[in-house]
């Protein structure tokens, strides 16, 4: 037997799937912080490192992100053995988090070329997007925020090269980034209650 819903009826199914979407990314907020606590770690730590005229400063990022890495996939794990279900929200999420290492990747790859202080530029700009169309998606407005920051501080990393043309300046620049668009929000997230949400 077929049944027909009303409108109200389909708006609350709908509400209650952007909600579930909501509360399965507040479960994923863990790996905003991970990754934001990893790649700040490393830029923190190679900022002093090249303070210190170490030779190897680079090295702090390939282990922080290894321990980021191992971290995100033992958590990863754990929650998908709990999950029911996928949303169309966890979707969306999906595949915009795909798009954004892809295109991370391209912009280490153009390193070389481009130099390492453009390079961390464009990454913050990959920053503000990422979480602004995450924050847009969920209607969370401290990722949207975040997101916009870190758009802001890619403009202004653009418009004053001849600041950021330094390593060290664009370093910090990618870590204050990180800071307004993942580790603030993050936190924020972490900490929001969603079952009531409208």
């Amino acid at each position: 037997m077929e049944t027909t819903m009303n409108e109200n009826e389909s708006l609350e199914v709908i509400r209650k799937m952007i909600n579930q979407g909501k509360v399965n990314f507040k479960e994923q907020s863990i790996f905003y912080l991970i990754w934001g606590w990893a790649a700040f770690s490393a830029g923190i730590i190679e900022y002093v490192l090249l303070q210190l005229e170490y030779a190897y400063h680079p090295i702090t990022w390939a282990i922080c992100m290894t321990i980021g890495g191992i971290a995100s996939g033992i958590v990863g794990a754990k929650q998908g053995k709990k999950r029911k279900f996928v949303t169309f929200t966890d979707g969306a999420m999906k595949y915009l988090w795909i798009g954004f290492i892809v295109y991370l990747f391209i912009v280490l790859f153009m390193s070389t070329s481009i130099g390492w202080a453009a390079s961390y530029v464009l990454i913050v700009g990959l920053y503000g997007l990422g979480t602004f169309v995450s924050g847009g998606i969920l209607q969370f407005k401290p990722l949207i925020i975040g997101g916009i920051s870190s758009l802001v501080l890619a403009l202004a990393g653009g418009l004053f090269s001849s600041v950021f043309d330094s390593f060290s300046n664009a370093l910090l620049l990618l870590c204050l980034s990180l800071l307004v668009s993942y580790l603030i929000p993050g936190y924020m997230l972490r900490s929001k209650n969603f079952t009531n949400a409208a």
